[in-house]
Protein backbone atom coordinates (compact mmCIF):
# COMPACT_ATOMS: atom_id res chain seq x y z
CA UNK A 1 0.00 0.00 0.00
CA UNK A 2 1.21 3.40 -0.74
CA UNK A 3 1.87 6.03 1.93
CA UNK A 4 -1.00 8.61 1.74
CA UNK A 5 -0.61 12.03 3.90
CA UNK A 6 -3.32 13.45 5.63
CA UNK A 7 -3.84 16.58 3.16
CA UNK A 8 -3.96 14.02 0.38
CA UNK A 9 -7.20 12.33 2.42
CA UNK A 10 -8.95 15.67 2.88
CA UNK A 11 -9.11 16.45 -0.74
CA UNK A 12 -9.74 13.01 -1.43
CA UNK A 13 -12.90 13.47 0.95
CA UNK A 14 -13.99 16.61 -0.54
CA UNK A 15 -13.98 15.61 -3.93
CA UNK A 16 -16.45 12.43 -3.23
CA UNK A 17 -18.78 14.46 -1.50
CA UNK A 18 -18.75 17.80 -3.00
CA UNK A 19 -21.20 16.88 -6.27
CA UNK A 20 -23.42 14.98 -3.70
CA UNK A 21 -23.54 17.39 -1.03
CA UNK A 22 -22.64 20.80 -2.43
CA UNK A 23 -19.77 21.41 -0.28
CA UNK A 24 -18.33 24.96 -0.90
CA UNK A 25 -14.86 24.47 -0.90
CA UNK A 26 -13.85 28.17 0.06
CA UNK A 27 -15.40 26.42 3.74
CA UNK A 28 -13.51 28.65 6.02
CA UNK A 29 -12.85 25.51 7.54
CA UNK A 30 -12.01 23.25 4.94
CA UNK A 31 -9.08 26.50 3.95
CA UNK A 32 -7.81 26.20 7.50
CA UNK A 33 -7.25 22.21 7.52
CA UNK A 34 -5.60 22.43 4.01
CA UNK A 35 -3.00 25.36 5.18
CA UNK A 36 -2.40 23.83 8.60
CA UNK A 37 -1.57 20.21 6.47
CA UNK A 38 0.38 22.14 4.42
CA UNK A 39 2.37 23.29 7.25
CA UNK A 40 3.07 20.61 8.87
CA UNK A 41 4.43 19.25 5.52
CA UNK A 42 6.75 21.88 4.37
CA UNK A 43 9.02 21.04 8.04
CA UNK A 44 8.43 17.08 7.69
CA UNK A 45 11.54 15.01 6.74
CA UNK A 46 10.84 12.47 4.09
CA UNK A 47 10.69 9.07 5.53
CA UNK A 48 13.57 7.36 3.61
CA UNK A 49 12.59 4.04 2.13
CA UNK A 50 14.33 0.79 0.14
CA UNK A 51 13.26 2.52 -3.33
CA UNK A 52 14.55 6.21 -2.51
CA UNK A 53 18.22 6.28 -4.14
CA UNK A 54 19.02 8.39 -1.40
CA UNK A 55 19.42 6.01 1.08
CA UNK A 56 21.13 3.66 -0.28
CA UNK A 57 24.23 2.25 2.10
CA UNK A 58 21.96 3.90 4.76
CA UNK A 59 20.39 1.89 7.18
CA UNK A 60 16.65 2.13 7.65
CA UNK A 61 13.86 1.48 10.12
CA UNK A 62 10.04 0.24 9.66
CA UNK A 63 7.77 2.37 8.08
CA UNK A 64 5.42 4.14 10.26
CA UNK A 65 2.16 2.67 10.88
CA UNK A 66 -1.20 4.05 9.92
CA UNK A 67 -2.78 6.98 12.27
CA UNK A 68 -5.43 5.84 14.63
CA UNK A 69 -8.76 6.64 15.81
CA UNK A 70 -7.87 8.49 19.42
CA UNK A 71 -11.35 9.91 19.91
CA UNK A 72 -12.84 6.71 21.87
CA UNK A 73 -11.14 6.08 24.82
CA UNK A 74 -12.04 4.53 28.57
CA UNK A 75 -10.79 6.78 31.21
CA UNK A 76 -9.48 4.80 34.13
CA UNK A 77 -7.66 6.86 36.41
CA UNK A 78 -7.07 10.76 37.01
CA UNK A 79 -3.56 12.25 37.27
CA UNK A 80 -2.29 14.17 39.45
CA UNK A 81 0.90 14.49 38.03
CA UNK A 82 2.62 14.51 34.31
CA UNK A 83 5.82 14.36 33.87
CA UNK A 84 7.36 15.14 30.61
CA UNK A 85 10.76 13.45 29.34
CA UNK A 86 13.32 14.08 26.05
CA UNK A 87 13.99 10.64 24.64
CA UNK A 88 17.24 10.55 23.54
CA UNK A 89 17.49 14.65 22.89
CA UNK A 90 20.89 15.64 21.45
CA UNK A 91 19.95 18.87 22.96
CA UNK A 92 17.18 18.91 25.66
CA UNK A 93 16.06 22.87 25.20
CA UNK A 94 15.37 22.04 21.20
CA UNK A 95 12.56 19.69 20.92
CA UNK A 96 13.31 18.96 17.52
CA UNK A 97 16.28 17.30 18.65
CA UNK A 98 14.77 15.13 20.18
CA UNK A 99 13.56 11.34 19.07
CA UNK A 100 10.39 11.64 21.21
CA UNK A 101 8.69 13.91 23.60
CA UNK A 102 7.35 11.42 26.18
CA UNK A 103 4.83 11.56 29.25
CA UNK A 104 4.75 10.11 32.69
CA UNK A 105 1.05 10.08 33.74
CA UNK A 106 0.74 9.13 37.35
CA UNK A 107 -2.78 8.54 39.13
CA UNK A 108 -4.04 6.41 42.43
CA UNK A 109 -4.48 3.34 40.53
CA UNK A 110 -2.56 3.82 37.50
CA UNK A 111 0.69 5.20 35.89
CA UNK A 112 0.82 5.51 32.18
CA UNK A 113 4.12 5.94 29.87
CA UNK A 114 3.78 6.75 26.41
CA UNK A 115 5.04 8.90 23.47
CA UNK A 116 3.34 11.91 23.03
CA UNK A 117 4.77 12.93 19.62
CA UNK A 118 3.24 9.44 18.39
CA UNK A 119 -0.30 10.29 20.13
CA UNK A 120 0.09 14.31 18.54
CA UNK A 121 0.15 12.65 15.35
CA UNK A 122 -2.87 10.38 15.92
CA UNK A 123 -4.93 13.62 17.61
CA UNK A 124 -4.16 15.76 14.63
CA UNK A 125 -5.50 13.23 11.89
CA UNK A 126 -8.46 12.23 14.25
CA UNK A 127 -9.50 15.77 15.04
CA UNK A 128 -8.87 16.94 10.70
CA UNK A 129 -11.08 13.85 9.94
CA UNK A 130 -14.00 14.98 12.55
CA UNK A 131 -13.82 18.88 11.13
CA UNK A 132 -13.97 17.08 7.58
CA UNK A 133 -17.40 15.11 8.95
CA UNK A 134 -18.70 18.63 10.01
CA UNK A 135 -17.99 20.11 6.86
CA UNK A 136 -19.15 17.36 4.58
CA UNK A 137 -22.10 16.47 7.04
CA UNK A 138 -21.17 13.19 6.93
CA UNK A 139 -20.18 10.65 9.60
CA UNK A 140 -16.85 8.64 7.82
CA UNK A 141 -14.94 6.86 9.66
CA UNK A 142 -10.89 5.99 9.59
CA UNK A 143 -10.84 4.12 6.20
CA UNK A 144 -10.12 0.46 6.74
CA UNK A 145 -7.12 0.89 4.96
CA UNK A 146 -6.17 3.72 7.35
CA UNK A 147 -5.13 6.83 7.39
CA UNK A 148 -1.04 7.42 6.59
CA UNK A 149 0.45 9.03 9.42
CA UNK A 150 2.72 12.27 8.86
CA UNK A 151 6.43 12.23 9.66
CA UNK A 152 6.17 12.55 13.57
CA UNK A 153 7.93 15.74 15.52
CA UNK A 154 11.56 15.04 16.34
CA UNK A 155 14.42 13.52 14.49
CA UNK A 156 13.59 10.03 14.49
CA UNK A 157 13.06 8.20 11.06
CA UNK A 158 10.38 5.66 11.01
CA UNK A 159 9.46 2.71 13.61
CA UNK A 160 10.43 2.02 16.66
CA UNK A 161 9.41 0.31 19.92
CA UNK A 162 10.15 3.38 22.26
CA UNK A 163 8.05 5.23 20.09
CA UNK A 164 5.42 3.11 19.72
CA UNK A 165 4.94 1.03 22.67
CA UNK A 166 2.58 2.00 25.83
CA UNK A 167 3.62 1.03 29.18
CA UNK A 168 0.33 0.93 32.06
CA UNK A 169 0.66 -0.26 35.26
CA UNK A 170 -1.84 -0.77 37.05
CA UNK A 171 -1.03 -0.18 41.23
CA UNK A 172 -3.53 -2.09 42.55
CA UNK A 173 -2.17 -5.88 40.79
CA UNK A 174 1.13 -4.18 40.87
CA UNK A 175 1.44 -5.13 36.98
CA UNK A 176 2.36 -3.90 34.25
CA UNK A 177 1.29 -4.05 30.56
CA UNK A 178 3.09 -3.29 27.09
CA UNK A 179 0.69 -2.28 24.13
CA UNK A 180 3.01 -2.58 21.16
CA UNK A 181 2.12 -0.91 18.15
CA UNK A 182 3.55 -2.37 14.75
CA UNK A 183 4.68 -0.92 12.06
CA UNK A 184 2.81 0.25 8.62
CA UNK A 185 0.93 -2.84 7.12
CA UNK A 186 1.34 -4.98 10.24
CA UNK A 187 -1.43 -3.99 12.64
CA UNK A 188 -3.10 -7.39 12.52
CA UNK A 189 0.88 -7.96 14.44
CA UNK A 190 -0.06 -5.65 17.44
CA UNK A 191 0.55 -7.05 20.72
CA UNK A 192 0.07 -6.41 24.43
CA UNK A 193 1.50 -8.88 27.25
CA UNK A 194 1.22 -8.00 31.24
CA UNK A 195 3.82 -9.35 33.59
CA UNK A 196 4.39 -8.43 37.53
CA UNK A 197 5.68 -4.96 37.60
CA UNK A 198 9.45 -5.64 37.17
CA UNK A 199 11.69 -4.17 39.97
CA UNK A 200 15.47 -2.08 39.57
CA UNK A 201 17.77 -3.11 42.61
CA UNK A 202 19.19 0.58 42.98
CA UNK A 203 22.69 1.24 44.44
CA UNK A 204 22.08 4.69 45.68
CA UNK A 205 25.03 7.15 46.13
CA UNK A 206 26.26 10.44 47.37
CA UNK A 207 26.59 12.18 44.21
CA UNK A 208 24.06 15.22 43.23
CA UNK A 209 23.16 17.24 40.26
CA UNK A 210 20.30 19.78 39.39
CA UNK A 211 17.60 18.93 37.15
CA UNK A 212 14.83 21.75 36.02
CA UNK A 213 15.62 23.13 39.43
CA UNK A 214 15.57 20.11 41.50
CA UNK A 215 18.08 18.60 43.15
CA UNK A 216 18.93 15.08 42.24
CA UNK A 217 20.90 12.20 43.80
CA UNK A 218 22.68 9.26 42.04
CA UNK A 219 21.74 5.68 41.63
CA UNK A 220 22.95 2.97 39.46
CA UNK A 221 21.59 -0.42 38.74
CA UNK A 222 21.72 -3.51 36.33
CA UNK A 223 18.82 -4.50 34.79
CA UNK A 224 17.81 -7.09 32.00
CA UNK A 225 21.01 -6.44 30.04
CA UNK A 226 21.90 -3.00 30.72
CA UNK A 227 23.33 -0.82 33.30
CA UNK A 228 22.13 2.18 34.01
CA UNK A 229 22.49 5.38 35.79
CA UNK A 230 19.64 7.35 37.49
CA UNK A 231 19.09 10.92 39.04
CA UNK A 232 16.40 11.14 41.34
CA UNK A 233 14.57 14.09 42.64
CA UNK A 234 14.63 13.75 47.00
CA UNK A 235 11.85 16.25 47.36
CA UNK A 236 9.51 14.63 45.07
CA UNK A 237 8.40 11.98 46.92
CA UNK A 238 6.69 9.64 43.50
CA UNK A 239 8.60 6.41 43.39
CA UNK A 240 8.17 6.13 39.68
CA UNK A 241 10.25 6.93 37.00
CA UNK A 242 10.14 6.98 32.38
CA UNK A 243 9.71 3.81 30.93
CA UNK A 244 9.60 0.68 33.31
CA UNK A 245 11.96 2.29 35.64
CA UNK A 246 10.59 2.87 39.36
CA UNK A 247 11.63 2.08 42.89
CA UNK A 248 13.78 4.80 43.85
CA UNK A 249 13.03 7.43 47.01
CA UNK A 250 11.98 9.96 44.67
CA UNK A 251 10.66 10.71 40.98
CA UNK A 252 13.55 9.82 38.31
CA UNK A 253 14.53 12.94 36.31
CA UNK A 254 17.10 11.03 34.55
CA UNK A 255 18.17 7.81 33.40
CA UNK A 256 20.57 6.56 30.43
CA UNK A 257 22.15 3.52 29.54
CA UNK A 258 25.77 2.65 29.57
CA UNK A 259 26.10 3.29 26.13
CA UNK A 260 23.92 6.19 26.15
CA UNK A 261 21.87 4.42 23.70
CA UNK A 262 19.01 5.19 25.43
CA UNK A 263 18.58 8.55 27.51
CA UNK A 264 15.69 10.16 29.18
CA UNK A 265 15.61 13.32 30.52
CA UNK A 266 13.04 15.45 32.09
CA UNK A 267 11.97 19.09 30.54
CA UNK A 268 8.26 19.58 32.93
CA UNK A 269 6.18 18.76 35.56
CA UNK A 270 2.92 19.77 35.58
CA UNK A 271 0.99 19.25 38.75
CA UNK A 272 -2.85 19.12 37.00
CA UNK A 273 -5.87 16.94 37.04
CA UNK A 274 -5.55 15.06 33.63
CA UNK A 275 -7.96 11.90 32.55
CA UNK A 276 -5.33 8.63 32.42
CA UNK A 277 -7.04 6.83 28.99
CA UNK A 278 -7.58 3.51 27.53
CA UNK A 279 -7.59 3.42 23.91
CA UNK A 280 -10.74 1.18 22.42
CA UNK A 281 -7.80 0.73 20.13
CA UNK A 282 -5.81 -2.25 22.38
CA UNK A 283 -9.02 -3.95 22.11
CA UNK A 284 -7.52 -5.37 18.75
CA UNK A 285 -3.96 -6.45 20.17
CA UNK A 286 -3.65 -10.11 20.87
CA UNK A 287 -2.02 -11.31 23.72
CA UNK A 288 1.58 -12.53 24.14
CA UNK A 289 4.26 -12.77 26.07
CA UNK A 290 7.75 -10.61 26.28
CA UNK A 291 10.15 -13.04 25.22
CA UNK A 292 7.27 -14.14 22.17
CA UNK A 293 7.31 -9.91 21.86
CA UNK A 294 10.86 -10.09 21.51
CA UNK A 295 11.72 -12.65 19.42
CA UNK A 296 8.78 -11.22 17.05
CA UNK A 297 9.76 -7.66 16.94
CA UNK A 298 13.66 -8.84 16.32
CA UNK A 299 11.93 -10.69 13.31
CA UNK A 300 9.98 -7.47 12.09
CA UNK A 301 12.83 -5.30 12.29
CA UNK A 302 15.48 -7.10 10.84
CA UNK A 303 12.97 -8.25 7.77
CA UNK A 304 10.59 -5.64 7.73
CA UNK A 305 10.49 -4.65 3.94
CA UNK A 306 10.75 -8.39 3.21
CA UNK A 307 7.90 -9.72 5.33
CA UNK A 308 5.56 -6.89 3.78
CA UNK A 309 6.39 -8.29 0.53
CA UNK A 310 7.49 -4.22 -0.58
CA UNK A 311 11.38 -5.59 -1.76
CA UNK A 312 13.27 -8.35 -1.60
CA UNK A 313 16.43 -6.23 -0.45
CA UNK A 314 18.77 -7.97 1.77
CA UNK A 315 18.13 -6.84 5.14
CA UNK A 316 21.69 -4.98 5.55
CA UNK A 317 19.54 -2.02 5.08
CA UNK A 318 17.66 -2.47 8.19
CA UNK A 319 19.33 -1.53 11.45
CA UNK A 320 19.69 -4.60 14.04
CA UNK A 321 17.51 -4.98 16.71
CA UNK A 322 19.03 -3.86 19.97
CA UNK A 323 15.63 -3.22 22.42
CA UNK A 324 16.26 -1.89 25.93
CA UNK A 325 15.89 -5.50 27.57
CA UNK A 326 18.59 -7.38 26.47
CA UNK A 327 17.46 -10.53 28.54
Amino acid sequence: MNKKTIITIILTLVAMTAGAQNVDTNNSELVRLQQLAEARAKNQQKQLSPYDANSRGIALNPMLPDCRDVSKFKTIDQASVRISYAFNARNVADPKTYDDLQRLEIGNKYVKYYGFYVYEADSVATAELQAMNRITHSNMPFPDEGVAMSQINGKHQGWSRSLFSEILKDLTKNELTEYCRMPEALRSYDRYYTEPTPKQNWQIGNETKTIVGYQCQKATCSFRGRNYTAWFAVDIPLSYGPWKFCGLPGLILKVQDDAKEYVFECVGIEQQKRPIILLDNYKTYRKTTRTELDKMLKRICENYYQITGMTNVINKLLRPYKPMELK
